[in-house]
């Protein structure tokens, strides 16, 4: 494994108390070379200083521009033939990257790894092992919050990669353009993986692979239910609805989307944030046309799209409806039987 070259790139905005833990972790990296770079969303704690201390290449942005930009922006400056994503609020284990480029050797099929990742401070609490989407465009990270154990300790194929801690190949992200830069933060990294499974490119969970994560430090320790992520996680569920609820797809999806939203948006409410949630769904309408324009993978039809989303919700079913009012309520409508029907009104 020595001397293979990986780009380690690190978005970061206003996190100068979480970088030097971070960056320590990443110099304690054995088994592989990295080049790791810092790009500075604007930050005004003197993160950059901190970034360059610690021996990191440091790329300035005059001002926050979002996570995806961010990241477009840091793996364009590097080289390498992997390149990793690292919140800035990650520790990872010395043979975490090493035990991702080795699984991506062993499956040349797969274009995206991510590892078995604790929440910070445990190593029996875990923040996720690997990203699902449903039918209508609900994401979950799966395993998150759960006691680690023998479920989580197998190796297999997952819908998506989290990008607070994952590995893509170079060619896979060069091939498919990257993050949509239409999504400011959240679901960009499940919106990117979907894209390159529609292409063919397959994703994988690697449970040798140990990260820590502290959670919402890369958008300045904005908590799960902050004005600002609501918004932005309502319209981004939403434009992956515009980008992929087309064609044939349409007819299946829909009510789908349709109960996901009520179901979020009930939530949303009841929590206090129903403002944020309409905020949400207004710059849905303002962005949805540029997202309804991008154009699918060549490779894509409805057939595959339902089919990879059928196989994600039911691990969504397996790992969350019992555990999450959310999920309980979307499976009483729609049950695991009912996935096999939207494949064939499909075709």
């Amino acid at each position: 494994m020595s001397g293979r070259r990986a780009a380690l790139v690190i978005p970061n905005w206003n996190g100068a108390e979480r970088l030097p833990r971070c960056l320590r972790s990443v110099a304690g990296l054995r088994g592989a070379e990295a080049e790791v770079i810092v790009v500075d969303n604007g930050s005004c704690d003197g993160s950059p200083e901190v970034a360059a201390r610690a021996g990191a290449r440091v790329v300035r942005l005059p001002e926050n521009v979002g996570f995806a930009r961010a990241v477009n922006r840091g793996i364009a400056e590097s080289g390498g033939e992997f390149v990793a994503l690292v919140n800035n609020d990650v520790e990872l284990d010395a043979d975490w990257l090493a035990k991702l480029i080795e699984a991506l050797d062993r499956n040349p099929q797969c274009g995206m790894a991510a590892g078995r990742t604790f929440m910070y401070g445990s190593q029996r609490v875990l923040d996720g092992a690997g990203d699902a989407l449903s039918l209508g465009f609900a994401a979950a990270r799966l395993g998150h919050g759960s006691a680690d154990g023998p479920f989580y300790e197998q190796e297999r194929r997952v819908l998506a990669v989290s990008g607070a801690a994952c590995l893509i190949r170079r060619a896979v992200w060069e091939r498919m353009g990257g993050f949509e830069e239409l999504f400011f933060a959240y679901l960009e990294d499940v919106e990117f993986c979907l894209r390159a499974q529609l292409a063919g490119f397959r994703a994988l969970y690697v449970p040798d692979a140990i990260a820590y994560h502290e959670g919402s430090a890369s958008t300045g320790g904005a908590p799960a239910l902050h004005p600002d992520v609501v918004r932005l996680m309502t319209a981004h569920q939403l434009l992956l609805a515009a980008r992929y609820a087309r064609g044939g797809a349409r007819r299946p999806l829909l009510p789908r989307v349709v109960l996901t939203q009520a179901l979020w948006g009930a939530r949303m409410c009841l929590r206090g944030r129903a403002g944020a949630w309409l905020r949400g769904l207004l710059l849905a309408r303002r962005t949805w046309r540029g997202m309804r324009s991008r154009p699918l993978p060549v490779e894509a039809s409805p057939g595959r799209l339902l089919e990879l989303l059928r196989v994600s919700e039911s691990q969504i079913y397996a790992d969350r409806a019992r555990k999450e009012i959310f999920w309980r309520l979307y499976f009483r409508v729609f049950p695991p039987a009912t996935l096999r029907s939207a494949l064939r009104r499909a075709e």
